[in-house]
C-alpha cells in the first residue's frame, strides 16, 4: 500500500478518535445516562457558548427528527453516503487538498455514524448563541464535516475560475 493512502486512513482514524474522545467525555464529565437519551442543559461556559445534550435522531441540523422515516433508513443513508466518498478516494488521493478535506469529511461522518449504532442518535453539544439567537447544537464531527464541505466547494469555485484564465 502507498504511504499516501495509510495517512489517508491515519487522518480518518484521527479525526474519528477525536471526535469520539470529546463526546465520550462530555458523556461521562455530566454522567449522561445514555439509554435515556433525554436532552439536556449542561453548562454555561460563557455568554455565547453552552454545553448541552442534544440526542440528533435526524439528520443536518436535526432535520427529519419527526418524520416518517426511521432510524433505519437513516442509518443506510449514512451508511452508503460514506461509501461512496470511499469510492472517490483515488481522486481525493492524487489531490493534496481533496486528500485532507476528504479526510475531515468521511472522518466526521464516520464519527456520527458511531453514535447513532451506539445510542440510536448523534451526540450533539455546542450551542453557540449570541443573547437569545441560538444557532444549531452540533458537535467536534459537524465541524470536520462542514469545514470540509465548505472548503472543498471554494477550492473546486477557485479551480474552476484558474483554469478558464
Amino acid at each position: 500500500m502507498n504511504i499516501k493512502y495509510k495517512y489517508f486512513y491515519l487522518f480518518i482514524i484521527f479525526f474519528v478518535l477525536v471526535d469520539q474522545g470529546t463526546k465520550l467525555f462530555i458523556i461521562n464529565f455530566f454522567n449522561i445516562d445514555t439509554d435515556l437519551l433525554i436532552n439536556e442543559f449542561l453548562l454555561k461556559a460563557n455568554d455565547y457558548l453552552n454545553i448541552v445534550i442534544v440526542w440528533n435522531k435526524g439528520f443536518a441540523f436535526g432535520m427529519l427528527q419527526n418524520s416518517i422515516f426511521n432510524s433505519n433508513i437513516l442509518n443506510i443513508f449514512l451508511i452508503l453516503s460514506v461509501i461512496i466518498f470511499l469510492f472517490f478516494y483515488v481522486r481525493i488521493l492524487n489531490e493534496k487538498y481533496y486528500f485532507y478535506l476528504f479526510s475531515m469529511i468521511i472522518g466526521g461522518a464516520i464519527g456520527n455514524l458511531i453514535d447513532r449504532v451506539l445510542y440510536g442518535a448523534v451526540v450533539d453539544f455546542i450551542d453557540l448563541h449570541y443573547q437569545n439567537l441560538h444557532w444549531y447544537v452540533f458537535n467536534i464531527a459537524d465541524i470536520y464535516i462542514s469545514i470540509g464541505c465548505i472548503l472543498l466547494i471554494l477550492f473546486e469555485i477557485k479551480k474552476k475560475l484558474t483554469n478558464h484564465d
